[in-house]
Formats: C-alpha cells, sequence, structure tokens
C-alpha cells in the first residue's frame, strides 16, 4: 500500500491490522467490528500520517546538518518511508560492497539507527567535511580521518531521525557513540538484526530514504530503524 511518499508492504500491513483488531477485541470482550474499523481508520489517517512527517523532518535536520559540515548548501530530493518486515528487506538486501555506521538507542523504546552509504558517497562526504575543516584529503581510500568524520555525520543524521522520532511520541531515549562497519550488505546487516534480537520474518522494519544535492556533493543514503517487537509495538500504540 502507499499513501504519498509513505509505503506499506503487504505483510506488514497485515500484521499492523492484525494487531489493532485484537488489541480491540481483548480490550472490549469482543465488541463490535464497527469499533475496530474506526480504530483502523483513526491508525490509518492519524498514525501513518505521523510517520510520513517523521520522515520528512528528519531528513530536513539531516540535510541542514550536511550542510553546516560541509559549508555547502543541502537540497533535498526524494523523501520516501517505508514500513516493512525482516523477511521482506532481506530479500531486497544486495552482495554488494557498502559503508555502515549506526548509533544504539534506548529508554522507552529502544534499537539502532544505521546509516548506509555506497563507498563514493562515503568518501564524497568525508572529503567535503575535512575540506571545510581546514583539513584537505584527495585520497581515495577510508583511513582514519575519513572514518572519523563519517561517524561524526552519523551523528548528527541518526540523531535527527531518533531525536525527532522520539519526539513525536514523547518519550525520552539515550545514544551511544557511533560505530562503522564495512563490508557485504546482506552480511552486515544479518548480524545487526540478530544484535538487536530482529529475527522472526514478522518484525516489522522502518525505513527511511532520502536524496541529498549539493555542488560538489551528490549524496544519497539509506537510514534503517531496527527496533525489537516490543519497541515497535509501542511505537504504533503511542501513534
Amino acid at each position: 500500500m502507499k499513501r504519498g511518499n509513505l509505503y506499506i508492504s503487504p505483510r506488514s500491513w497485515e500484521i499492523i491490522m492484525e494487531s489493532i483488531i485484537n488489541e480491540e477485541i481483548m480490550g472490549n470482550n469482543g465488541s463490535s467490528s464497527n469499533s475496530s474499523s474506526k480504530l483502523i481508520q483513526n491508525f490509518y489517517i492519524t498514525g501513518l500520517g505521523k510517520i510520513e512527517e517523521i520522515g520528512k523532518s528528519a531528513a530536513k535536520k539531516a540535510a541542514s546538518f550536511i550542510s553546516d559540515l560541509t559549508g555547502k548548501p543541502v537540497d533535498i530530493g526524494v523523501v520516501s518511508v517505508m514500513i516493512t518486515t525482516l523477511m521482506e528487506i532481506k530479500k531486497e538486501l544486495k552482495n554488494e560492497y557498502k559503508i555502515f555506521t549506526g548509533i544504539n538507542f534506548s529508554g522507552d523504546i529502544s534499537g539502532v539507527g544505521v546509516l548506509i552509504f555506497s563507498e563514493e558517497s562515503a568518501l564524497t562526504l568525508s572529503k567535503s567535511m575535512l575540506a571545510e575543516m581546514g583539513m584537505d584529503d584527495d585520497e581515495d581510500e577510508l583511513n582514519d580521518m575519513k572514518i572519523s568524520a563519517i561517524n561524526e555525520a552519523c551523528n548528527l543524521i541518526i540523531s535527527a531521525y531518533v531525536d525527532t522520532l522520539a519526539n513525536s511520541i514523547g518519550v525520552s531515549l539515550n545514544m551511544s557513540p557511533p560505530f562503522f562497519n564495512k563490508g557485504i550488505e546482506q552480511e552486515i546487516m544479518e548480524n545487526i538484526f540478530k544484535e538487536h534480537n530482529t529475527t522472526n520474518p514478522d518484525d516489522i522494519i522502518l525505513t527511511f530514504k532520502s536524496e541529498l544535492y549539493s555542488k560538489g556533493i551528490g549524496s544519497g543514503f539509506e537510514v534503517l530503524m531496527i527496533m525489537p517487537p516490543e519497541s515497535i509495538n509501542l511505537l504504533f500504540q503511542k501513534l
């Protein structure tokens, strides 16, 4: 199902609706289906609207942070939000080399925000950041300085998404220092899913995709918000 820039995969839509209906039936001792219908309608209008707004607001913050880091204006291209399942997202993972950096968050809800770059995008962004700080580095390899710059970008970009998510549902979250990894997308993501107890094929995943454009920086990034089932359930309840 597609709503504006928000896409809900067929299986995740089934899971969300089943959860809403079951909660309504249990909470009202088998009350009428009309009540459940209103709940679903409210989720569609209010909940999905909030998720879509989270993606847009976070992308704007991320663009502003990157502009500050590189000293160059940044325009936002496509912003899309996807609600999908672990099984469906695994089918989309590629056997390609990627750059990963992420931040674990904890509090009322917990999980990890993962930022995924192509190596070219990671190099371009890190070089621009270093140049802005007066430390030009034209080498086409990810040395310690470039990795440090990418981690700083992650710290700001992921925090834009985590803070926007937390503020939208009125919770307080703590974030860890960024971690860095590189390797085959399928292998790295499989390990991250396991580390965060996301192993059931029907576990729901939020994906935010944004395209950012700037003179000298043609950069796109993908953000995955991976939360264990209890946290994703609380998120939908609060929305």
